[in-house]
This record gives C-alpha cells, structure tokens and sequence, in this order.
C-alpha cells in the first residue's frame, strides 16, 4: 500500500478539496490521505507516509520571502504558510518523493529561500502572461471535475520541458500545454531547485532537486489530465512508482 499525504487547503474549494488531488493518485493505486496540521504529530505522520503532494491553494504571506503585500496580493492563509514551511524541510531530510502543483512549486521555492512575483500582471516580463482573473474559468473546470463534465474552456499555454528530467521521463515528450489560472509565480529560484519547464515568456514552469525524488509544477496537474492523459503519468510512472520504492528501502 502505497500511501500518500496530501497537504491542503481548506479554504474556497468546498468538496472539491476531497476529490480533486485524491482522485488522480487514487487511479494510479496510491491511497491518498490529506494531512493534518497537528506539529505535535507531524514526524510520526511522516514515519508512515511514502511520498507528499503539495496542493494547489491561496497566496503566500509576502513577508515568508522578505516582501510587503503588494495591492495586488490576493487572499493568504497563514496557518497552512507555517505549517507547510515546516513541513517541507522535514520531508526533504527524509528523502520522501515530494510532487507540489500551483501554489506547491510557490511553497517549495520558499521553503528553500526563493521568492515569488506576487502578481505576474504587475511585472513587465510576464504582463501578457495566460491568466485567470478572479479565477472565473478555474470555478467553471471546477464545477465540471466535481459532476464529470467535459473540461470547459480555460487559460492554456505551451511549455518546454528540459531533456531528461523527471518530467520529461514521465510524459515523453519536451513540449507540452498546461493550464495558466495561476496570478503569482517564482521569482528567483532558490538555491538547489532546477528549473526543468518554461513558459515561452520565460516564466518558470516545473522545478525539480537533482539528485532527489522532488518535482513541482506551475499549472493545475490535478485536472490537465483531463485536457491531456500523459498528466497522469506523473502521478503514476513518476510519483507513485518513486513512493514505492521509498516504502520498499525505508521497510528494508
């Protein structure tokens, strides 16, 4: 049994929350749990856990990377910023496979010492970047996932994917489209994090550690599988295949 912790939101997904990300892993056969915020408990948690998902969420508080708020920030949440810049560091030391989507590639960038642009609209590089104001579209693919419907329109962009990466193993391919709601990204790249996908405006796309069973990504993974079926190759050929042999070296 493979199993694997997701650290989430609880705030403006509703019952998405206990579909969205537990559903991809679960089709690949890992059992998903989301984790809970008890530091007491935290290590005899991760004793039993085989891998961490980072899940998509709201902002990051500013200050985590030595900003002010710009007026553009939108909605933080504090409780799960301090418990997710433990929880990383931990994870890491302990060698488990660790997949971050959206707001997670922003949270493992922080956690390392890296910074993000708090609103891609307000920088000159990324002005024109695909984005989802108010996160409309974001709610009609939301709402389409939770009912089974087909995917709706939505902010979509190419990528490339560096040549031998984790991600390029998973999908098979150096070029790919990925969904764009996301109004924050990564700034300067922490120390150890190697960036493996760009956006064609240079925005980074896909992180990952050499060395390391780390891999996150800028766009909503938990649903472009939907729009594209190698997506759930990272949940299964990568992430679920590198928690198990986690579980089998850590039982060893």
């Amino acid at each position: 049994m493979t199993l694997i912790g997701i650290s989430a939101s609880f705030h403006d997904f509703g019952d998405y929350s206990g579909v969205g990300v537990p559903r991809p892993l679960a089709m690949v056969g890992a059992v998903p749990v989301i984790l809970p915020r008890a530091m007491d408990a935290l290590d005899a948690t991760l004793d039993r856990l085989d891998g961490v998902v980072l899940a998509p969420g709201r902002d990051i508080e500013p200050r985590r990377y030595g900003q002010e708020p710009s007026p553009s920030l939108a909605a933080t949440e504090p409780d799960r910023d301090a418990f997710e810049l433990e929880l990383v560091p931990r994870v890491l030391e302990r060698g488990l496979p660790v997949l971050g989507m959206c707001r997670g590639i922003q949270v493992l960038n922080v956690a390392l010492g890296g910074t993000l642009v708090q609103h891609v609209g307000d920088d000159p590089r990324w002005r024109d970047h695909p984005t989802d104001p108010g996160w409309k579209a974001w709610k009609t693919v939301e709402h389409a996932s939770l009912v089974g419907g087909p995917v709706p329109p939505h902010p979509r962009h190419a990528i490339d994917v560096a040549e031998g990466s984790l991600l390029h193993t998973a999908l098979g391919t150096t070029r790919a489209t990925v969904s764009s709601y996301h109004h924050q990204a990564l700034d300067r790249v922490a120390d150890g994090l190697r960036v493996t996908a760009t956006a064609p405006d240079g925005l980074v796309e896909a992180v990952e550690i050499d060395g390391a069973p780390v891999l996150a990504v800028q766009w909503e993974l938990q649903e472009d599988w939907r729009v594209d079926p190698r997506f759930l190759r990272v949940f299964g050929q990568w992430l679920t295949a590198a928690a198990a042999s986690s579980e089998t070296s850590l039982s060893s």
